[in-house]
């Protein structure tokens, strides 16, 4: 099962640099886990670090198996997750100026082309949310009235993110036509780490709809599962440099689910 933060520890043990064992083992296969937990020697450091060495060739051998990237998701299979290597197809669900059912458009995008059949306006904007995304008309007309925007399918296209689809880096080239991005997600930390992912991929095309006053404040009611994602949200808004949202996060101390523009009069 390879997973690309292997290598990373592979290669700190063999240097002789601290690790944190706890979180390596936890990135090993269950059948390897148990291994070298009973076969490392491990000399505790600070900071909850510690020097690692496993000096049985043949667990080091199979560890090494580890650090082999699949070449795709069919081989990935066969070594047990094909979660973690990228689909060869990528796809998109768009509505745009010419749209005239309830049936989106479908962007299609492999390594050798993107196939779309309609010509990209300069701006997109993207959902998160199936919920907001086929109510276009109403969620556009809201968040013109919340953010003063003049949004309308004749001069932006709306793209469905599906979560992280979006993020794939097929996606890159066809998104990198529009000469902006703007990203409407749940105020929380997976909207906050989409958004941190597409920022990586367009630069400063990519930008995050925030709150620009306090007439979303009523509908940060979502308390956050763990103190420790809320504290990782915080830092990560600030990080963006989000800090109007940062500033709702920290008097709120709570996230906001997109779909409640629907309810904003």
């Amino acid at each position: 099962m390879y997973d690309k933060r292997i290598p990373k520890y592979l290669v700190k043990i063999v240097n002789g640099d601290a690790i944190n064992f706890a979180t390596f083992l936890t990135f090993l296969p269950e059948s390897l886990r148990e291994d070298v937990k009973h076969n490392a020697t491990v000399k505790p450091q600070k900071g909850g670090l510690s020097l690692v060495e496993i000096p049985c060739v043949q667990l080091n051998e199979q560890l090494s198996q580890l650090t082999i990237e699949p070449n795709n998701r069919v081989e990935a299979t066969t070594l047990g997750d094909s979660h973690k290597v990228n689909t060869s197809t990528s796809y998109l669900l768009a509505y745009h100026e010419l749209s005239n059912s309830i049936h989106p458009e479908i962007i299609v995008i492999n390594k050798d082309a993107i196939n779309c059949k309609f010509k990209q306006k300069q701006h997109v904007i993207i959902v998160e949310n199936s919920e907001l995304f086929f109510a276009k008309e109403v969620m556009l007309n809201k968040l013109n009235l919340i953010f003063g925007l003049n949004l309308s399918l004749e001069n932006t296209d709306l793209l469905y993110g599906s979560g992280n689809q979006v993020t794939n880096k097929l996606n890159k080239e066809f998104l990198s036509q529009y000469e902006s991005t703007l990203c409407f997600f749940d105020y929380d930390l997976g909207g906050i780490k989409i958004f941190k992912a597409l920022k990586n991929m367009l630069g400063e095309k990519a930008k995050f709809l925030e709150p620009t006053s306090d007439n979303l404040k009523k509908y940060f009611i979502k308390r956050p599962e763990t103190e420790a994602l809320y504290l990782k949200a915080l830092s990560n808004a600030e990080e963006l440099g989000l800090m109007s949202l940062h500033s709702l996060l920290l008097s709120e101390t709570a996230f906001m689910e997109q779909e409640a523009i629907l309810a904003f009069e």
